[in-house]
């Protein structure tokens, strides 16, 4: 039989993980910003192309798209859908799945989606003030100030996760908050700042598999967002995550998933309803409180690292996956996810979450790693020579997952393989999924 023709856009982790499940039974082709060594080679084993370019100009995607005769087109980064790249391609009569660029809205417009969701789902919504002149901050906040309530202050647009500031971890005070809102609103004047409350709780994330119309729930994901182990240092674009055997984590129970995918069904149908077309992944951030399940935010695609982790534990086909999202004939009874518990950790550089000012050689033993069971994707670096490889000085540079019964025997065997087979200059947090922290997780006081 042959084989459809498919693309994915962009060259980080999530497409690698994305090119690990597609190129056996697809010709796989690739539209990247760099040479994702992973990629290549899963491109070039399938008999598919790749090319280096502007994963962000959707007429270029879309060209090359064309001129391959593309059957199915996956996007799920949020710089492309932001820019358009699904639409390009539909122009062009292609099935691209992922949202439009007026879908993910929801993603790339913070006060959209908090907008959205107290028109469906005020019960879960957290206070919060949009605020688009600075006049309007001093009464703001003072209203904050007079519930006791904590803030975050958020751009209304995207910041690739490190534009938000939260009380009193970076903002000490109310008036640094006024201070901060106050430089957002003079940065981009054609924005507003979302202030919202800061909830007490445990964050974690579920992801929504989506046609538009049907729903099928990813297992439950908790991700270690900061610098350093034990949660210190600042906000990153993700150092790694855990999913659970379950698709609830150990401290959530079955009302919190219940909730939280009644949720993200009412907001598919919302847009939906809108005229907006969304297909791939309603990316939802919940916090679980003492006074149940909290929404935080949307993505408008898979979560880096948190994909990573669901397409490691996916036991269903992803190209059939995505097929289905395109057809709309998405089930739960035809996707299904290993009993099994996952974890993901990414290698950065010392100087990261900040651009560093050189680059970092690094080499491995990829057979080592892969014959422990250990996964490997690639992410800001670039292959050198065979075992040898070079960070692009920014971002993430290397993931590395394992599945096993327990989250925390996951989590030991990703750190033995990257202390016995990789050798870098490089971080990473050894405590991700570790038997301390899922103690602390379970012990956390909602109280």
């Amino acid at each position: 039989m042959e084989k459809d023709n498919f693309l994915i856009v962009g060259s980080g982790g999530r497409e690698c993980a994305f090119a690990l499940r597609l190129f056996e039974d697809t010709v796989l082709h690739a539209f990247m910003s760099h040479e994702n060594p992973t990629i290549i080679e899963c491109v070039e084993k399938s008999g598919g192309s790749y090319i280096v370019g502007n994963v962000n100009d959707a007429q270029q995607v879309a060209k090359f798209a064309s001129e391959n005769n593309i059957d199915y087109a996956f996007v799920s980064a949020d710089d492309p859908l932001a820019n358009g790249v699904v639409d390009a391609m539909l122009d062009k009569n292609i099935k691209a799945v992922g949202g439009t660029k007026a879908a993910t809205k929801i993603e790339w417009d913070k006060i959209y989606s908090i907008d959205m969701m107290q028109k469906v789902c005020p019960e879960f919504n957290p206070y919060y003030q949009a605020i688009e002149k600075e006049e309007e901050l001093q009464s703001a906040i003072q209203e904050f100030k007079n519930r006791g309530i904590e803030v975050v202050v958020k751009p209304q647009g995207l910041t690739g996760g490190k534009g938000v500031k939260v009380m009193p971890e970076h903002l000490a005070t109310y008036d640094d908050c006024i201070d901060y809102a106050s430089e957002l609103l003079e940065k981009c004047p054609d924005e507003k700042v979302l202030l919202v409350e800061k909830l007490k709780g445990i964050e974690f994330t579920i992801m929504g598999i989506t046609d538009g119309e049907n729903l099928v729930v990813s297992p439950a994901s908790y991700d270690y967002p900061f610098r350093f182990e034990n949660d210190l240092g600042a906000g990153t674009g993700g150092m790694g995550c855990f999913t659970n055997k379950e698709k609830k984590l150990p401290f959530m129970n079955d009302k919190d998933l219940r909730d939280c995918r009644d949720i993200i069904q009412k907001i598919i149908d919302e847009m939906r309803n809108e005229g907006l077309s969304f297909s791939g992944v309603l990316n939802g951030g919940f916090f679980k409180t003492k006074e149940g399940i909290k929404f935080m935010e949307f993505n408008g695609r898979f979560g880096d690292p948190e994909g990573l982790n669901i397409l490691t534990v996916l036991k269903s086909s992803f190209a059939e996956v995505i097929r289905d999202m395109w057809h709309k004939t998405l089930s739960e009874k035809k996707v299904h996810f290993s009993k099994k518990s996952s974890v993901i950790k990414y290698l950065v550089a010392k100087e990261y979450p900040q651009e560093s000012d050189e680059a970092t050689i690094f080499t491995m033993d990829e057979k080592a790693i892969n014959d422990m069971g250990v996964n490997i994707f690639f992410a800001s670096s670039i292959k050198i020579s065979d075992g040898n490889y070079q960070t692009l000085k920014k971002s993430r540079a290397i993931a590395f997952g394992a599945v096993a019964d327990k989250i925390e025997d996951a989590g030991d065997l990703v750190n033995q393989a990257i202390e016995n087979f990789v050798h870098a200059d490089l971080e990473y947090r050894k405590d991700i999924g570790s038997k301390e922290n899922l103690d602390k997780l379970l012990k956390y006081n909602f109280d």
